[in-house]
């Protein structure tokens, strides 16, 4: 009976050790290779596309969710397809990554760019936090609205960018 008992308790032991030590989820999309604003910014000008940058820290719970939530969403890496989709993770990339004349001290942020690589204004679903899209329907609703202010996939255009 004690042997069972020590053996349980190992067994217990390894699974939390391993459990807590596994690698964090990332995404599963290959991103665009170029991370910090200025080469953001020269892809989307020289490809014409918009941009959707997402901003993580690897300790983080709520970008451990988003990114989640991204991997299980098959829809949105279809929109990716037609987007500059970049992934900036790290304090120094974190650190750079604000809206003009914004100093946004939370995470994850997700910024949304015109294809000249200015971002664009979408609002987010918590107004406090202008730039935090937690799930990958948040993100698909705000890259919608800047097609629809680009006229592009399916939408009307004429809106403020």
């Amino acid at each position: 009976m004690n042997s069972l008992l020590i053996l349980l308790l190992v067994v217990i032991t390894t699974c939390n050790v391993y459990v807590l030590s596994a690698p964090a989820e990332d995404f599963d999309y290959e991103f665009s290779k170029v991370q910090t604003m200025a080469e953001v910014r020269a892809e989307i000008k020289e490809t014409g596309k918009p941009g959707v940058v997402f901003v993580t820290q690897p300790w983080c719970g709520a970008c451990k969710g988003l990114k989640g939530s991204v991997n299980a969403d098959a829809e949105i890496k279809s929109l990716f397809e037609n987007w500059v989709v970049v992934h900036a993770a790290g304090d120094e990339l974190s650190a750079e990554w604000h809206a003009d004349g914004e100093k946004d001290g939370y995470i994850p942020r997700v910024y949304f760019l015109t294809p000249d690589g200015d971002f664009a204004k979408v609002e987010a679903p918590n107004p406090q936090y202008a730039y935090f899209f937690p799930s990958a329907g948040a993100v698909k609703e705000g890259m919608r609205k800047v097609q629809d202010i680009l006229g592009v996939g399916g939408g009307g255009g004429g809106g403020e960018l």
